[in-house]
């Protein structure tokens, strides 16, 4: 698995500790639990409720790791694509955030479960895996990362989102009981992003002792400077991607210009966050070009990119935000 994820990134867990550590324990725990020496430990892995009220300590057991390598590989990719928030956050309200909304949505979960079970929609057993540390995720991922299309599939726009969109789909549509698991996520997330769960934090102690300790074993190292693909084969295809997009770009600001804005949009496909509009505009006179870049830079990084690698999307991209957004989530 860790070809194929590298296969695709330079920046691998850079700055992502946490998720590094949370990948690693859930893909070497269900490896271990599907071997014979350990399968006996399997049962020890599951929570039924109402039963399991009885042994409370099942809730945490359960969230521990996947006991299947579908949902394995499926939870494992995801929590790959949401190290940019840990990137964002920092390791230690990362790890704040993950401990207030697994305990949320696992008390969701359980409520809901209880509440539902007897009218047949669930039959009480929970998901086994870190869901609850996964799906509160995809609110920040709903909000934080820009819709930049890419292309479009039978008329349907195809962005730099629709693989962790299609992943999450799948996970969720497994089971009822998966997608109860997704709802309670996604609404600890909400309750999280409201601001309510702001006290709830890993102490700050407890941070520096792991940072010292096991943060030092699970450091990665800083990216190759200018890297743009793990082979000279992607580093190509990638570049003769990005100098085809400039062209269509730099083709539609002329048609912009002579015909007007709507045969632009044509060339270019529809823009649903303004960047492209705002980056058209005249500029009021006297603004520096180095302003500007460095404006764009700002802008990147506070979405969660390591600033060496914006600086290198953007010259790639000969500082366009669209092109440069749109190679950082591919490299992510």
């Amino acid at each position: 698995m860790a070809a194929i994820l590298s296969q695709y990134s330079t920046t691998g867990f850079y700055k992502a500790p946490v998720s590094k550590a949370l990948m690693g324990s859930v893909f070497l725990a269900c490896t271990a639990l599907n071997t014979p020496a350990l399968a006996h430990l399997r049962p020890y892995l599951l929570c039924r409720l109402p039963e399991s009220f009885a042994e409370p300590w099942r809730l945490l057991t359960s969230r521990l790791t996947f006991l299947d390598t579908k949902d394995l590989v499926c939870g494992a990719l995801l929590i790959y694509y949401f190290r940019i928030f840990e990137r964002r956050f920092g390791s230690h309200k990362f790890s704040s955030y993950l401990l207030a909304t697994g305990l949320l949505a696992t008390l969701f979960e359980a409520a809901v479960v209880y509440a539902i079970r007897p009218l047949g929609f669930h039959d009480g057993l929970l998901p086994p895996g870190p869901y609850c540390l996964i799906f509160p995720l995809f609110v920040n991922f709903f909000f934080d990362i820009p819709r930049v299309v890419t292309t479009h599939f039978v008329g349907f726009p195809v962005t730099g989102k629709t693989l962790t969109y299609i992943l999450g789909l799948q996970v969720c549509s497994t089971s009822s009981a998966n997608f109860v698991t997704a709802l309670c996520g996604i609404a600890a997330g909400l309750v999280w992003r409201s601001g309510v769960l702001n006290w709830l934090s890993v102490p700050g102690f407890v941070a520096r002792a792991c940072d010292l300790t096991i943060g030092r074993l699970l450091r990665s190292q800083a990216p190759a400077l200018g890297a743009v693909g793990a082979t000279l084969e992607l580093q190509r295809q990638q570049q003769m991607e990005l100098l085809e997009q400039q062209l269509q770009i730099n083709r539609a600001r002329d048609h912009r210009t002579r015909h007007g804005q709507g045969y632009a949009e044509t060339l270019v496909g529809p823009d649903h966050h303004g960047w492209q509009a705002n980056q058209n505009e005249p500029q009021p006179a006297g603004v520096n070009n180095a302003e500007q870049q460095e404006e764009q830079v700002a802008r990147l990084v506070d979405m969660g990119f390591d600033r060496e690698s914006v600086v290198n999307a953007l010259r790639a991209a000969n500082n366009d935000l669209n092109t440069a957004t749109n190679l950082l989530l591919q490299e992510g």
